[in-house]
């Protein structure tokens, strides 16, 4: 079984209680023996080249996105969220409606990274530079279960408080996830992405933001039931001080002032659960 770890997107970490070598280290703690790869677009060049000078990476002009993604004709819609995501898209104002204009970019890049690998593999791992995933997690199973069933197993925590535990989504038919791939980290079969057709829904306009473009060009195609789940990897932005480190001794040799951080963390907490029981 051969397993490439594909990190591609913004080289950048949003975290000061980490960096985008602690996020890389601990990616590769959890996917011992697979060849890892990266893209980034032309303007992290240098960031990627100065925290990671031994590696190899490819360089992208970042693309001009000519279509709004969640301004799609209706007739070409492929997820039964796209019509809700749009409205909380447009409800936010110009500058959300600016924003996610970009949310595109993150399967194009995935894409033509994937175009250029050199070999061929079983399991590919899509993930980003800014992710950060719990110690406890255990990722095996589920590539395991991507080569053995054809199945895509996506993970990403929604809830701070419980990044340590992981739930299933419903994916079941009519459910919250059917068509909604979370996106960030996806274990699929290699085999499962056209690159070609990226290319074609890109140029004809069609293709969806975020998850559910991930769904629209892995999940549908293949007429697979994914498998998504809450918990255990996240961007580092929304992870709580506290998982970063393996306790106290770790927090006072990485980074002291931490400390104030997760006491704090701990007092909304448990205020806020004093506050739900009244």
């Amino acid at each position: 079984m051969k397993v490439a770890v594909c990190v591609s997107g913004q080289c950048v970490s949003n975290n000061k209680n980490t960096s985008i070598l602690r996020n890389n280290s601990r990616l590769r703690e959890h996917f011992v023996g697979a060849d890892f790869y990266y893209a980034t677009w032309d303007s992290f060049r240098n960031i990627f080249e100065q925290n990671f000078p031994d590696q190899q990476c490819f360089f992208f002009k970042e693309p001009e996105i000519n279509y709004h993604p969640y301004a799609i004709p209706q007739k070409y819609w492929e997820s039964d969220r796209y019509g809700k995501t749009k409205d909380f898209i447009t409800a936010g104002g110009d500058k959300l409606w600016d924003w996610s204009r970009n949310h595109t970019k993150q399967l194009l890049i995935h894409a033509w990274l994937c175009k250029n690998l050199p070999h061929e593999y079983d399991v590919i791992v899509r993930t980003r530079f800014d992710v950060w995933i719990h110690k406890k997690a255990d990722l095996m199973p589920f590539i395991v279960d991507t080569y053995r069933n054809n199945r895509i197993n996506a993970i990403t925590a929604t809830k701070k408080k419980s990044f340590a535990e992981l739930k299933a989504f419903d994916t079941s038919e009519g459910g919250t996830h059917r068509e909604w791939l979370v996106d960030q980290l996806i274990i699929y079969p290699a085999k499962f992405l056209n690159l070609d057709y990226v290319d074609y829904l890109n140029d004809s306009k069609r293709l969806h933001p975020a998850e559910m473009g991930w769904f629209q060009i892995l999940s549908k195609p293949n007429k697979s039931m994914h498998k998504s789940y809450d918990g255990w990897v996240n961007h580092d932005k929304n992870i709580l001080t506290r998982d970063f480190y393996d306790g106290l001794l770790d927090v006072l040799f990485r980074r002291p002032l931490a400390l104030i951080s997760i006491i704090k963390e701990n007092l909304i907490n448990v205020y806020g659960d004093i506050r739900n029981k009244f």
